[in-house]
């Protein structure tokens, strides 16, 4: 199987999985969507199970690519510029990345790496490196704002009408606390 093929399969398999869960996600739909029959799909990977866990891995591995690509080398002059600069480059790289974060959250029980602390370490340990406070439990406050740019992505403008605008409370909120 091509590389070209699989991607399909994959890009395929990972809105499915995404919209309509493990269980609703059916293998005949997604080779369909992909453009082959099931039988290619069965190819290349096996099982059901096998093609979930190519789509969580690959997707993280391309998040996590994304996410050193967007944040690795800078520097900031306060802490409030990297939080600016660290929280919008979240939200796209959250949007960029939606369909995999939805699985993560809705699909956790199946997933048997995990994605999810993974994730909040390695930005744990860039938040340490930008803002240095040793009162600061670091994973707690990435975990708010991952918390708080979930819950911006799954309200679709409803709430809040202005993301941007949401943004910046946010940050404010958090220098107005001690």
């Amino acid at each position: 199987m091509t590389e070209e093929t699989e991607q399909k399969i994959l890009d395929a398999a990972l809105e499915a999985f995404a919209e309509d869960g493990y269980a609703g996600a059916t293998t005949r739909v997604i080779a369909k969507n992909a453009g082959f029959t099931e039988m290619t799909l069965y190819r290349k990977f096996k099982t059901k199970e096998n093609l979930f866990s190519a789509v969580l891995n690959r997707s993280n591995d391309k998040m996590i690519e994304d996410f050193g690509s967007i944040f690795m080398d800078k520097k900031f002059e306060n802490p409030r510029d990297f939080l600016d600069a660290f929280i919008r480059n979240l939200v796209e790289l959250g949007k960029d990345n939606f369909e995999f974060i939805k699985i993560t959250m809705n699909e956790s029980n199946r997933i048997s790496g995990n994605f999810i602390d993974d994730f909040v370490n390695n930005i744990s340990g860039y938040v340490e490196k930008n803002i240095q406070n040793k009162e600061m439990d670091y994973r707690i406050f990435v975990f708010n704002v991952l918390s708080f740019i979930y819950l911006l992505l799954l309200d679709y403008g409803h709430s809040f009408k202005d993301q941007d605008k949401a943004i910046d409370k946010f940050i404010n909120n958090i220098f107005i606390c001690p």
